[in-house]
């Protein structure tokens, strides 16, 4: 087909500019002024008779904020150097001051019915999200690895991927 324009009318192009953003449908995580840490408390090497004993549990909360009102489900993983003697738990290292630091013992975390969370597992815990805020608890405590525990420094640095969907 063909189109012939009346004369004295001419085709122009045109140029429509569209602009806009799209944006990470996600959570604030709340860490207030610094990362977050949970100080789990002071144990003897006593307290671990022998191999698998546990400290009292401490809880450990991931508090978020502003939740987008779409987002229905998060998955969290969780990673750091794991325990040589015990794979599922994180070793303890040095927290930077030089001190000694305790053997025989890892950071184990758990969920709030008691099963163990193992760091640097693909298989991630999924919780429900609520438009606004919400709060993903869990568990740590320290759990022996080998007898003797020895005295020190018992720090770890854990890492968490959040995913929303």
């Amino acid at each position: 087909m063909i189109f012939l324009l009346p004369s004295g009318v001419s085709a122009a192009d045109s140029t429509l500019a569209v602009t806009g953003n799209v944006i990470a449908s996600s959570c604030e995580v709340d860490t207030g002024s610094e990362n977050q840490k949970v100080k789990i408390g002071t144990f003897s090497g006593k307290d671990f008779p022998s191999v698998g004993s546990t400290s009292a549990f401490k809880a450990m909360n991931i508090n978020l904020s502003n939740c987008y009102d779409k987002l229905t489900t998060i998955q969290v993983t969780f990673s750091g150097t794991s325990d040589v003697d015990n794979p599922t738990l994180l070793a303890v290292t040095d927290n930077g001051t030089g001190g000694t630091v305790a053997t025989g013992v890892g950071v184990e975390l758990l969920d709030n019915s008691g099963k163990t969370i193992p760091f640097n597992e693909e298989a991630p815990q999924t919780f429900e999200l609520d438009a606004g805020n919400n709060t993903l608890s869990f568990l740590l405590r320290y759990k022996s690895t080998r007898y003797p525990v020895t005295a020190g420094e018992a720090s770890a640095v854990m890492y968490f991927d959040l995913t929303y969907q």
